[in-house]
C-alpha cells in the first residue's frame, strides 16, 4: 500500500510512523520548511539562551502519549507544573492591579460567582458515558444548542466574574463565550477526566525544556532515517482527486503524485481552498467549511529584568492574559508573554508584526510598571498564518451534533488527521492521538 501525507505536524508526523509501521510506503508533503506544524517554539529572538512558545505551549500529565515521545527523544518537562484553577493570581482592571486577595475589594463575591460558573459548565461532563462520542449524552442537542455565554447568563456573573469567564473562553478555546457549544465543553472535561482516572494523576500542565519544537524535530529527524518514508519540504498542494484506483494529489509545481490513500494532517482552513476534482459529501463539505477556528495571537517580549507580578493573570485590556513563559528558565532577565484570543486576536492580526509588539509591549509597562530595557520580541497571529487559519477547532453550537462524527469518517480513500479530529482536540496529544487513529483505520 502506498500512502500520502500532507502536513508535518505532529499528526502528520504521527500518521506517518504508524503506517510505515504497518508496512505502508509513506510520502510526507509539507508547504513549509520545518517539522512541527503549531508547535513552534522561537529562540532567535531573544538573548540568554532563553525562549517562547509561538504556538502549542503545554503538555498535560495526562497526556501520556506526548510523554511517551519525550521519553524517548530524552526531551524533559520544565518546571512543578500549573493547576489551572490557580491562574487567577491578579486581575489589571480600570487602570488598577489587584493582586488575589485585593480582589474581593473589587467585588466581594467574585470568587464565588466564578466558581459556581465554573461547577455548572463542568457538571454537564458528568452523563456523557464516552468522551470519544459526546452525541451519546443524553442532552446532546440541548447542550449543543447552548454556549459558554449562555451558562454565563444563567449564572448572573457580575462584571468581574464575566471578565474571568470571557478570558477563560478566549483562552481556552481561542474564541467568545458565544462561539463555545456547551456540549464541546462537556466532552472536553469528560475527556480529561476520563484520563486523569485511568492514569491515576492529578492534572498538572508543564511546559517543555528547551521548547515543543524539540519533540517535533527529533521525531521527524528520526522518521527521516526510516525505511519507507520520503519527506518533501515546501512543496504545497492545490488540488486533490479519488477514483476506484488510487488518489492523486496535485503539487503547485505541475507534478502530481499518486497513491492509495490520502491523510491530510493539516487544519481544515487550507483546505478549504483546495481543488476538490471529486465532489464531496454535502454534509462533509458543511463540516470541513463550517468548523470554527480559534484566533490566538502570543506576543512575546523579553525585558532585561524581571519588574512583574508573578503568576498567571487576567488583564480588561488588550492584552487579555498575561504571564512569565520563562519562570522556569532562570536568569535575571525574562519573557512575558500576552495570549490574545478571540476577536481580540483577529484584530491584532489586522496589523503587522511590529505593530503589534508595540501596542502589546505598551500595555504590559502600563500593567505592571515595567521600566527596564527590552532585549527581544516577537508576535505571531495564527489567523493569518496562511498554512494555517487559526490557532485551533473550536466546536460552535450546533457544530458537535453536525460534524463531530462527519469529520471522524473517511471520504473514500481520503482521511483526515489532526487535533480537530481527535478526542483531545485543541492540544499535541489530541495531534498524535489523531494520526495513530487514522492509521489504525486504513491498515484494519
Amino acid at each position: 500500500m502506498r500512502a500520502i501525507v500532507v502536513g508535518a505536524g505532529l499528526a502528520g508526523l504521527s500518521a506517518v510512523e504508524s503506517l510505515a509501521a504497518r508496512g505502508v510506503d509513506v510520502r510526507l508533503v509539507e508547504a513549509g520548511r520545518r517539522f512541527g506544524g503549531r508547535a513552534r517554539t522561537v529562540h532567535d529572538r531573544f538573548a540568554h539562551g532563553q525562549y517562547a512558545e509561538s504556538g502549542a505551549e503545554w503538555v498535560d500529565t495526562v497526556h501520556h502519549r506526548m510523554h511517551a515521545l519525550m521519553d524517548r527523544f530524552g526531551v524533559n518537562t520544565l518546571g512543578p507544573g500549573l493547576e489551572w484553577t490557580t491562574i487567577r493570581r491578579w486581575l489589571f482592571w480600570d487602570a488598577r492591579l489587584y493582586t488575589a486577595s485585593d480582589m474581593v475589594s473589587l467585588d466581594p463575591h467574585v470568587f464565588e460567582q466564578v466558581e459556581h460558573y465554573e461547577a455548572t459548565v463542568d457538571s454537564h461532563a458528568v452523563d456523557l458515558p464516552d468522551a470519544a462520542r459526546p452525541t451519546s449524552h443524553p442532552r446532546a442537542t440541548d447542550l449543543d444548542g447552548l454556549s459558554l455565554a449562555d451558562a454565563m447568563r444563567e449564572c448572573r456573573l457580575g462584571e468581574a466574574a464575566s471578565l474571568f469567564a470571557q478570558r477563560n473562553s478566549e483562552g481556552e478555546f481561542a474564541s467568545d463565550p458565544s462561539r463555545v457549544s456547551l456540549l464541546f465543553v462537556a466532552q472536553q472535561r469528560a475527556q480529561e477526566a476520563e484520563a486523569a482516572r485511568e492514569l491515576g494523576v492529578d492534572v498538572l500542565a508543564h511546559r517543555v525544556d528547551g521548547g515543543v519544537s524539540r519533540i517535533a524535530s527529533a521525531w521527524g529527524e528520526w522518521l527521516l532515517r526510516r525505511p519507507r518514508i520520503t519527506v518533501d519540504f515546501e512543496r504545497s498542494v492545490i488540488a486533490v482527486d479519488q477514483d476506484a484506483d488510487g488518489v492523486r494529489v496535485e503539487l503547485a509545481d505541475g507534478e502530481t503524485l499518486a497513491a492509495d490513500v490520502l491523510v491530510l494532517a493539516t487544519s481544515l482552513v487550507p483546505l478549504r481552498r483546495l481543488a476538490w476534482r471529486c465532489a464531496l459529501p454535502n454534509d462533509l463539505h458543511r463540516a470541513l467549511h463550517g468548523l470554527g477556528y480559534g484566533t490566538i495571537t502570543k506576543t512575546a517580549v523579553q525585558f532585561d529584568r524581571r519588574e512583574w507580578e508573578p503568576g498567571y493573570g487576567t488583564t480588561s485590556s488588550i492584552s487579555q492574559r498575561l504571564y512569565d513563559c520563562s519562570v522556569d528558565q532562570g536568569g535575571s532577565s525574562g519573557i512575558v508573554m500576552s495570549y490574545c484570543g478571540g476577536d481580540g486576536g483577529r484584530q491584532l492580526g489586522e496589523v503587522s508584526e511590529d505593530e503589534r509588539v508595540g501596542l502589546i509591549e505598551a500595555d504590559m509597562r502600563r500593567v505592571h510598571g515595567i521600566e527596564t530595557s527590552r532585549l527581544g520580541a516577537f508576535s505571531r497571529c495564527w489567523s493569518v498564518e496562511p498554512h494555517f487559519g487559526g490557532a485551533y477547532a473550536v466546536y460552535e453550537p450546533g457544530q458537535v451534533t453536525a460534524y463531530w462524527d462527519v469529520l471522524r469518517r473517511p471520504f473514500g480513500r481520503i482521511h483526515l488527521a489532526g487535533e480537530h479530529v481527535a478526542t483531545c482536540t485543541g492540544y499535541m496529544e489530541g495531534a498524535v492521538e489523531s494520526g495513530r487513529t487514522v492509521a489504525e483505520r486504513i491498515t484494519a
